[in-house]
């Protein structure tokens, strides 16, 4: 069990300092009489004199001297840590992790950057690839992840940013593109090139697989733009945000079709601890994204 308290080292300081009882009390914004019963209650606890008492001052004892010793440098500690949070909390200092799960989110991301260092010059920013949203949430790898695919949790509160719809992109030649959109079934026995391989594709694993449709192949291809010159290319077709190709379709001889008749629509958010104190630079970092205006027709409004 711990006897000293914060109260009791800022005691012990203006004492010391100030050798006066009446005068230290003063400093402390507390009444002379209590001083004296927290003086008291202390010595009592530790079971030794730290000040001796005469009419004119208060002498400070060989135990008293090393506990202003330690109580001095203990609420310099205390001071820079507060201060040191108080920066962070109002954006003058701190640092912020991002994870994305979409490698596309890389052709916006330096925009959302400039918009956010204008206002926080001073936070230092890491981003990287998300694979498991919760995990890295918990175990403090990344702050936030930006992603399309949220399953809804007690752990996390999920921000929408911007809606958004998955489409497939090939070639302009192929006979798939005579095709107003696409049905599941037209996945089956092609060649799809992803960033991420079988087992770790969101469109296979969530709605190819569920209704049977099994691709001849998924080729692994991480680059964005290299995805849309295998598309190109003839190597196969990708299934893409709508967004993430909306530049190059007039000037690329790719095109695009929606899946299934209604579209496969997607929300992309930004995911968070929910039992997390967010920091107003993290805030703004969220707000930023939405003010981007991401998908094509926000691009097309903000023209």
């Amino acid at each position: 069990m711990y006897n000293l308290e914060i109260k009791h080292l800022r005691m012990i300081c203006a004492l010391a300092e100030s050798g006066n009882m009446t005068r230290a009390a003063e400093k402390l914004f507390i009444t002379q009489s209590a001083l004296s019963q927290q003086l008291k209650d202390i010595e009592t606890r530790l079971g030794t004199d730290l000040f001796f008492r005469t009419r004119k001052k208060m002498i400070i004892t060989e135990s008293g001297r090393q506990l202003q010793k330690m109580a001095v440098e203990v609420l310099e500690a205390v001071e820079r840590a507060e201060r040191d949070i108080s920066r962070k909390t109002r954006g003058e200092k701190g640092e912020l992790k991002v994870g994305t799960q979409c490698i596309f989110c890389y052709k916006w991301l330096p925009q959302v950057l400039q918009l956010f260092h204008a206002r926080f010059p001073h936070i230092e920013i890491e981003i990287g690839n998300s694979v498991d949203l919760v995990e890295e949430l918990e175990e403090k790898k990344y702050d936030l992840v930006i992603s399309g695919a949220i399953s809804p949790t007690e752990i996390h509160t999920a921000v929408p940013l911007f809606e958004d719809q998955l489409v497939c992109v090939l070639p302009e030649e192929h006979p798939l593109a005579a095709c107003t959109f696409l049905h599941l079934s037209d996945f089956g026995n092609v060649s799809l090139i992803s960033h991420a391989d079988r087992a770790r594709n969101r469109f296979y694993q969530q709605i190819l697989k569920p209704a049977g449709v099994e691709p001849r192949r998924i080729m692994n291809v991480g680059a964005p733009q290299a995805i849309l010159e295998m598309v190109m290319a003839g190597f196969g077709i990708a299934v893409l945000p709508r967004w993430a190709v909306a530049e190059v379709l007039p000037v690329w001889p790719v095109t695009a079709r929606p899946i299934t008749r209604k579209g496969l629509p997607l929300t992309w958010y930004a995911a968070y601890l929910t039992r997390s104190n967010i920091p107003i630079y993290q805030q703004e970092f969220i707000r930023s994204i939405s003010r981007l205006k991401v998908t094509e027709e926000g691009r097309t409004a903000a023209l």
